[in-house]
């Protein structure tokens, strides 16, 4: 129903888009026509400490064992690839270094602690879990939440989905609940940078340039296009559709009711359908933030404070343009969650 402008595909995050295909193609290879090396994927603790096999670090995070972590866990890695945008690469990858650093050690503190508790332990899941619980943190407190409904009296948010398919995984045995929580802890310590290890873990602007060179023409995608998505197919959908946009119409109209806005272009009222017609006129057509603003005041109504940086930013690595952004938030007196759902439904 809504389209996110340069916000599909791997755009800006080749990172992401090698470490998910890498992954993807290693685990159906694994699982399928090479299941004789599965056992070198295989988390085992006691392998690892008491035979000193630490390559299994490693190789335990190339590929997923069970084919529903491998379909989550992409489906996780694909929805957290906005950090990679937001971050930039170099800084992102050297994020999952410090992830898989510290979500070694506790995993193995952790299984240890079990072991002198007796658990019955057997090895924990395989695949790169140690990169995708810890985005969990900055997902939780960077990402904007927004509203959507109640479920039976539980609030549901446009969040919930990727904490739902997080929970099904973490819920698996006692083995994924280690993981999960590891991987939690991992990014609080990396967000609060715990021994300076931010400091510590920097990719140099060379290596990052040579790899560039040489894998860039590979891993790189183009910038998408900006396309729009048909209406529904299902009655459901298009009256959903439909409600949206009604919603949308009472929004503007009660900002044209103000008065007409004035184009410092043209020196005189501006008629907001003067382009053509449509849900949102001439707001479509990319009426300047500049103007808009100064409709606001020729009108002698207070003009709202600019939006911060970070606001902008924040909707930005969202994949909407900073022109549409700015302008959301004038139009929203610089409400986070209700320039959010502006943009959405601006993309019906």
């Amino acid at each position: 129903m809504w389209q996110l402008n340069s916000a599909s595909g791997f755009y800006k995050a080749p990172v992401c888009k090698c470490i998910l295909g890498a992954s993807f193609l290693s685990s159906v290879l694994i699982n399928f026509p090479l299941s004789q090396y599965r056992h070198l994927c295989v988390y085992d603790y006691s392998l690892i400490v008491e035979k000193h096999q630490l390559w299994r670090l490693i190789t335990a995070r190339v590929a997923f064992l069970d084919v529903k972590d491998l379909m989550i866990g992409s489906i996780l890695f694909y929805y957290f690839r906005t950090f990679e945008r937001r971050y930039g690469s170099r800084k992102f990858f050297a994020q999952l270094i410090g992830f898989f650093l510290f979500g070694s050690a506790l995993e193995l503190c952790a299984v240890h602690i079990c072991k002198l508790l007796q658990f019955n332990m057997v090895p924990l899941p395989s695949g790169p879990l140690c990169f995708i619980y810890p985005l969990f943190v900055p997902y939780f407190m960077d990402i904007p939440r927004i509203e959507l409904g109640n479920v039976l009296g539980i609030p549901m948010t446009g969040k919930s989905f990727q904490y739902f398919l997080g929970l099904q995984v973490a819920s698996g045995s006692l083995e994924t609940i280690i993981v999960a929580v590891c991987g939690i802890i991992s990014g609080i310590l990396w967000r609060k940078n715990f021994l300076k290890i931010q400091q510590l873990i920097v990719i140099p602007n060379t290596v990052a340039s040579i790899v560039y060179k040489v894998f860039g023409r590979f891993i790189e995608s183009a910038e998408p296009k900006d396309s729009v998505l048909p209406m529904g197919a299902t009655l459901e959908l298009q009256r959903q559709e439909r409600m949206d946009q009604i919603e949308q119409q009472v929004l503007l109209q009660s900002i044209r009711d103000q008065g007409p806005l004035y184009n410092p272009n043209q020196g005189a009222a501006y008629n907001p359908n003067q382009n053509g017609p449509g849900l949102f006129g001439a707001l479509n057509d990319e009426i300047p933030y500049a103007d808009l603003d100064e409709g606001l005041r020729h009108r002698n109504v207070p003009a709202p404070d600019p939006p911060s940086d970070e606001q902008i930013q924040q909707l930005v690595d969202m994949g909407f343009t900073e022109e549409r952004v700015r302008r959301a938030l004038l139009m929203s007196h610089n409400d986070l969650n209700n320039a959010t759902n502006f943009l959405l439904q601006e993309s019906l």
